[in-house]
């Protein structure tokens, strides 16, 4: 809308000049939005923007006719205690019909202790749940250098909290995509173009089954 205002604004000053004070209004109340929130899965680390899973969504989702805009709210290196700092200012950015929310990857690589991982975790949802935003789920693995106990505590922790707080799941973010060269940067960590696209379908299929896209 801001970006709408500053192309109409020269007009409207002209017009009001010569006397003339209608202003058109411009709204557009059928578009929804989804709030992606994460960490550098999320954000288009070191990609054109155009390849970041949130925009393929946005656009795969406008080819499928639904009308949702996607809202890119990730910042690499986040944590699940970076996120819930800055979580109540994120969600002032709009009004969300939904949230993706991928978060976690950094604590484990961190080997951050699993108890203050879900503590954060139960934090965020807590708070977007207050709001009556629906939340998709997503979960992660913890890395096998990080020794069986961790693996097993952390792994665990995601579909305990969203059978918990009953919400829709997606298991593992990274599913057919992780560990596999074509499909990931030169890290081997953070998905390329075609393993973002993969991402998407996976979660486009979530989102019709558990019925939390309206065309």
């Amino acid at each position: 809308m801001k970006y709408i205002f500053l192309i109409l604004l020269p007009i409207l000053l002209i017009s009001c000049s010569q006397g003339v004070v209608d202003i058109p209004v411009v709204t557009d109340k059928t578009e929804k939005v989804i709030l992606a929130l994460g960490d550098s899965l999320t954000i288009w680390l070191w990609l054109p923007e155009w390849e970041s899973y949130p925009s393929q969504l946005q656009s795969r989702l406008g080819f499928l006719g639904y009308i949702y805009r996607v809202e890119n709210a990730g910042i690499s290196g986040d944590t699940t205690a970076g996120l819930l700092s800055r979580l109540d200012w994120v969600l002032e950015w709009d009004s969300p019909s939904l949230i993706i929310l991928c978060i976690g990857a950094n604590d484990a690589f961190q080997g951050k202790s699993v108890a203050d991982i879900e503590t954060n975790i139960r934090a965020i949802i807590e708070k977007i749940q207050n709001k009556k935003i629906p939340i998709l789920f997503a979960g992660m693995v913890a890395p096998y250098n990080l020794g069986a106990q961790y693996r097993r505590q952390y792994d665990s922790l995601f579909p305990r909290l969203a059978k918990e707080y009953g919400l829709p799941f997606f298991p593992f973010f990274l599913e057919w995509v992780a560990l596999k060269w074509t499909l990931n940067q030169d890290d081997r960590i953070h998905p390329n173009k075609a393993g973002y696209t993969i991402i998407v379908t996976n979660l486009i299929q979530i989102l019709e089954r558990e019925n939390l896209i309206k065309k």
